[in-house]
């Protein structure tokens, strides 16, 4: 029976090169296949390789808190984990920095279409401090403003929504690693400094 041409610009096959054909997924096949690593995160490690078993038992020390994590050994020094827990998977995300002896570990969202070959690591995300900031511009508001300067904020911490701490801000951000980390910034004319948790060794 023949299919109605809907069904054919779905699924079909293009008359192509034979050598070479395009496969072609509904998009409901894609959703079911996406949808067991959307909760995944992409580890790294910053400069330089880790090994599986040494990532495999830190991680499985800091992110196992109430489920099993599963990593998998990608290529080009890429790791994929995979969380039962949708708290270990928060806490993974949000608690960094982390680090796997002097080892920056680089955490990202997976992401469809991630291939381990062509994916550059080129930025992270981080909590970053803004000491001293006078007490008025220590809520949600006006750090989340001037964390868009540091690179695409993701959230403040409870601390400083609820004004609590009086000390800094801290906001959570993903940095570009290509580019320079602000380091400074003014409001009316007084300068305040950024300071990136865990980043010490990098060069800002």
């Amino acid at each position: 029976m023949a299919r109605d041409k809907e069904e054919d610009d779905e699924i079909g096959e293009e008359k192509e090169d034979p050598k070479c054909p395009t496969i072609l997924f509904t998009a409901a096949e894609k959703s079911k296949w996406r949808r067991e690593w959307r909760s995944a995160l992409v580890v790294k490690g910053l400069g330089r390789r880790v090994s599986y078993m040494t990532l495999a038992r830190r991680l499985n020390a800091i992110w196992a808190r109430h489920g099993e994590v599963q990593i998998s050994d990608m290529r080009n020094g890429c790791f994929l984990v995979r969380f039962r827990s949708q708290k270990d998977y928060e806490w993974a995300t949000m608690g960094g920095p982390w680090l796997l002896g002097d080892t920056y570990l680089t955490v990202h969202r997976w992401f469809k279409g991630f291939n381990p070959w062509k994916t550059v690591v080129t930025s992270t995300m981080v909590w970053a401090q803004l000491p001293e900031l006078p007490i008025e511009f220590i809520n949600k508001e006006a750090v989340m403003k001037i964390a868009e300067w540091l690179g695409r904020p993701v959230r403040v911490d409870r601390a400083t929504e609820l004004g609590a701490r009086g000390k800094y801000a801290r906001v959570f951000v993903e940095v570009d690693l290509t580019q320079s980390l602000l380091s400074q910034f003014k409001i009316e004319g007084v300068t305040y400094l950024v300071q990136y948790e865990g980043l010490d060794d990098l060069c800002t």
